[in-house]
């Protein structure tokens, strides 16, 4: 125990030196040896790896900055906290303290990667294929998120040194070009399943990525409208593979996760979100990140922020805020298509009274409504007393539903058993249903669909009436299913992580239709102004600026 703590302060120590500032930078030569004894042996360079995934799901990154920022700038999310005004109101300054931390944090991971793969290529290891598998998987995620978030960016492929402590942005196209070459190199390095630990991703969760990255450069190509900076990445300009077609290579991918992948849907949609450990790397996970109720610091604030506070969901007196819940319009939404309800031709469903409660018949409507969602009112087990929320009310702090997968009776405010997962099954059929659209059309792709659907029927009592499977009747058509499915994506993994870039990756135009939605919720509810805004001006927001940390101490970056 105390020579793996040892190699991970090493490892903290080497690559804090390689990234922070000039002064560090000039004691490279010193950490030099300590990383050649990190990576000596197996167990240390196992230990490296563990420190890359500590990056990439700490405060900074995905434990919760990435959240705190990109939930509420998506378009379908509401904050409560000060410091995301900007991005709570869709109009992002680059001076943003989430956007600042959350950038740093990405690179901070980048450097990590780096590192290990500098340290382990020209190694003698048994560990050495799956160490770079898990590198080059690591940093293409990070890379796919960056380019998605703020298009061009410094590309990084070594250690930061003295000499490059600043180095311009790169093309979208190199970018991609990196993020998929990375992924290719991960899918030849990284284990099958059960040769490696549980939880960490296998050769299928890179045909996975792959996927996702193809679907988003195709939907992007496809749009009619965007913004007028935009640049397409097209299939020619993909260097590093042999691409004539996004969408077939998608089709490609999925179908190798599918039929080779041995991934299956958990039986009910309530196993994936069951208080405990029951719900962590299930069946139906392809990557997740491990996190546990040890230590003294933060990095999972996932409870903190969406849990609303004194709900039971969590330990009697934990200290839960709920600042991030979402808009309106996602329950209404859901409420609409999926109740059992007839809300012919209604667009929002009546809310600000005591007659306006949702009453769900368990055999009739979707299961996933009361799964997902906190609504009508709770009571709190800190001071029993009864907190009003929408559809009951329709203005002010509390007019808004919760979320509910997230459960944790262990919680103790620091830490929490609750995984993030970042890719599961469920997305990878919808997104094979998406592909088989947009390449045959609707008829040969609701079987994938319906996979969905059925599971989310089941329950451990039976199957209820919705979400009733779709086919030539409900979803007639291409643009039908094209736009059904990207809703059928919000009712399924809504509070996963998906919403910004789903708003984003079909184009200016759904973004705008989706905007102008929630615009028309805001006027409908009359919240705006009261903890509700009107969207304005959006067609920046496709992107998030680098920030102004970045812009005033990297002189070869110009935005």
């Amino acid at each position: 125990m105390k020579n793996t703590r040892i190699s991970f302060l090493i490892f903290s120590i080497i690559v804090m030196c390689f990234f922070n500032c000039e002064q560090q930078l000039e004691d490279i030569p010193e950490n030099d040896l300590s990383a050649d004894q990190l990576f000596a042996d197996e167990e240390g360079t196992e230990q490296a790896v563990n420190g890359m995934y500590s990056q990439l799901q700490g405060y900074d990154y995905y434990g919760a900055r990435m959240r705190l920022l990109l939930w509420p700038h998506s378009g379908k999310y509401q904050s409560k906290q000060n410091a995301n005004a900007d991005a709570n109101q869709l109009s992002i300054s680059n001076n943003n303290l989430n956007l600042d931390r959350l950038w740093r944090g990405m690179y901070q991971t980048v450097n990590q990667v780096n590192t290990v793969i500098l340290y382990v290529k020209d190694r003698d290891l048994d560990n050495k294929d799956t160490t770079l598998g898990q590198a080059y998987f690591i940093r293409a995620l990070v890379y796919f998120d960056l380019v998605r978030m703020f298009g061009e960016v410094p590309l990084r492929t070594a250690p930061a040194t003295v000499d490059d402590i600043n180095i311009a942005k790169s093309s979208k196209e190199a970018i991609y070009n990196l993020v998929i070459s990375d992924l290719k190199k991960a899918l030849d390095l990284l284990p099958n399943r059960g040769e490696y630990l549980d939880g960490r991703p296998i050769k299928y969760a890179a045909n996975a990525y792959l996927a996702k990255v193809y679907i988003t450069l195709a939907g992007a190509n496809d749009a009619t409208e965007q913004p007028e900076n935009f640049n397409a990445v097209t299939e020619s300009e993909i260097t590093v593979a042999d691409i004539t077609n996004f969408w077939e290579e998608a089709r490609g991918e999925l179908d190798e996760v599918i039929n080779n992948g041995g991934y299956a849907l958990t039986t009910t949609f309530g196993d994936l979100w069951e208080e405990g450990i029951g719900s962590r790397n299930t069946s139906e996970s392809i990557f997740e990140l491990q996190y546990g109720a040890t230590g003294a610091s933060r990095d999972n604030d996932i409870i903190r922020d969406v849990v609303l506070a004194g709900h039971p969901i969590v330990a009697e007196n934990t200290n839960t805020f709920g600042r991030i819940r979402p808009n309106k319009e996602m329950f209404n939404d859901h409420i609409i298509q999926y109740s059992g309800e007839d809300y012919s031709g209604v667009d929002f469903i009546s809310a600000g009274s005591g007659r306006d409660i949702i009453n769900l018949d368990t055999n009739v409507a979707d299961p996933r409504i009361d799964e997902t969602y906190i609504f009508n009112s709770y009571t709190r087990t800190n001071n029993n007393r009864n907190v009003n929320l929408f559809p009951r009310v329709n203005r002010g702090n509390n007019a808004y539903a919760h979320l509910k997968k997230y459960k944790d009776l262990t919680y103790n405010g620091t830490n929490t058993f609750n995984n993030i997962i970042l890719m599961r099954y469920a997305d990878i059929l919808l997104m094979r249903a998406e592909v088989e659209n947009e390449i045959n059309g609707p008829s040969s792709a609701y079987a994938f669909v319906n996979q969905v659907l059925q599971r989310a029927r089941t329950t451990e009592s039976g199957t209820t009436q919705e979400p009733a499977d779709w086919d030539a009747t409900s979803i007639p058509s291409k643009e039908v299913f094209r736009e059904r499915i990207m809703k059928e994506r919000e009712y399924e993994l809504n509070g996963e992580g998906h919403e910004w870039f789903d708003m984003r990756r079909r184009g200016l135009g759904r973004f705008q239709e989706q905007i102008d939605h929630h615009n028309a919720a805001v006027t409908f509810y009359s919240s705006e102004n009261n903890r509700d805004f009107i969207f304005e001006d959006v067609e920046n927001e496709m992107t998030l600026p680098i920030p102004s940390a970045e812009l005033s101490g990297n002189n070869l970056i110009n935005e």
